[in-house]
């Protein structure tokens, strides 16, 4: 039986976005806008770059961490007004973008659903240790 949470304007514990550590560094899943309904994908994508700054914060990680994002969208027409969200919220860095428009989204999801991946460089000493 599905979650039927996701169908109203509130989250469930399994919903909610969290960090997850990976072998080459963080993602960030899951991250869209609390309260979406009645809002435009530009004020929902704000919404959620809002939310995603303590969570990363927890990590000790900044949105400029990020390396890339994945986008889930619902109207690829209403995306082209997200642009001036993302520069504000990435105005000294570039992360790489990937978009995947989700047809015939039900109304009852949010507009763009977020993951943020953050990939953490090797350490310097730990490459030399490991003897390749």
């Amino acid at each position: 039986m599905k979650d039927k949470t996701l169908t109203r304007n509130a989250r469930s514990a399994a919903s909610r976005p969290h960090v997850v550590q990976t072998m080459g560094g963080f993602v960030l899943e899951g991250l869209y806008a609390p309260q979406f309904r009645g809002m435009e994908l530009a004020d929902q994508c704000r919404a959620a770059f809002e939310e995603a700054v303590p969570l990363l914060e927890a990590h000790d990680l900044t949105l400029r961490d990020v390396s890339r994002i994945v986008c889930h969208i619902a109207d690829a027409d209403e995306f082209p007004a997200s642009f001036p969200v993302f520069r504000q919220f990435f105005s000294t860095t570039s992360p790489g973008m990937t978009m995947m428009w989700l047809k015939n989204t039900p109304s009852s999801v949010p507009k763009i659903m977020i993951d943020l991946i953050i990939n953490v460089p090797q350490d310097e000493e730990l490459e030399a240790g490991a003897g390749f």
